[in-house]
This record gives C-alpha cells, structure tokens and sequence, in this order.
C-alpha cells in the first residue's frame, strides 16, 4: 500500500514536470505517453497482486485462532 502511495506521488511529479516543458517541445508527447502507460502497469500490478493474495488464500484456507483452539479441545 505504501509503495502504491509513493509511485502515485511520483507520477503526479512527472505530470507536474510535463506540464513545465515547452509546447514546442517534441518529446513531450511521448514523454506523456510512457506516464500514462506507467500508470496503466501500476493499477494492472495492483489488480494481479490481489489476484494472487485471494487464489493463494483459496489453497490456503486460515482458520482464526479461537476456531482452532475450539477445534482442538
């Protein structure tokens, strides 16, 4: 979650750093387009961690401690 909050702080830099250049300038565009595309892989990163928390809960069923303390008795 932490990092989440950091690669969003930074893109807003990177867009604030955008917004700087010259309009004239032709790698502005292209510098645009590689801030969006790397937004785009950190919400795409998100969703796959996620995915992977809930399959890997699905083969690992945890039972809370006081269920298993009940269990036991």
């Amino acid at each position: 979650m932490e990092e989440t909050k950091e690669i969003h702080s930074k893109l807003e830099h990177f867009r604030d750093m955008l917004g700087q250049m010259d309009e004239n300038d032709c790698n502005r565009r292209w510098i645009g387009e590689l801030i969006d595309q790397l937004q785009l892989l950190e919400e795409e990163n998100k969703r796959l961690k996620k995915t992977i928390l809930r399959i890997s809960a699905k083969h690992n069923p945890r039972m809370s401690t006081k269920l298993k303390d009940a269990l036991y008795e």
